[in-house]
């Protein structure tokens, strides 16, 4: 079982997991123009398709591994695929 899930059920239990879980998708599915956009955005801000880690910076690397883990977990609630995350991360390249 997939992190995000597990720690859904964990705070939420399974009925509102469910439910959360579809509400992620239903808001910005990966299917969706005004939810992948949002999720092309997120990606480029959380910095998702690149290393978290800083040189000698500890705190900054941390600081970068949350923002990616919280994308991370959006993604995964809203059913992207690892196909779909490199297309989210080709455009926000290609939009530049």
């Amino acid at each position: 079982m997939k992190a995000g899930v597990t720690w859904l059920l964990r705070l939420h239990g399974r009925s509102r997991a469910r439910r959360v879980a579809a509400a992620y998708r239903q808001q910005l599915g990966a299917d969706d123009a005004l939810g992948r956009l949002i999720l092309s955005d997120l990606a480029h801000y959380c910095q998702a398709g690149q290393s978290s880690f800083v040189a000698g910076d500890p705190h900054q690397t941390a600081f970068n591994e949350g923002a990616r883990d919280v994308f991370l977990h959006v993604a995964e609630m809203c059913g992207v695929t690892p196909a779909d995350f490199a297309g989210l991360v080709e455009e926000v390249i290609d939009e530049r």
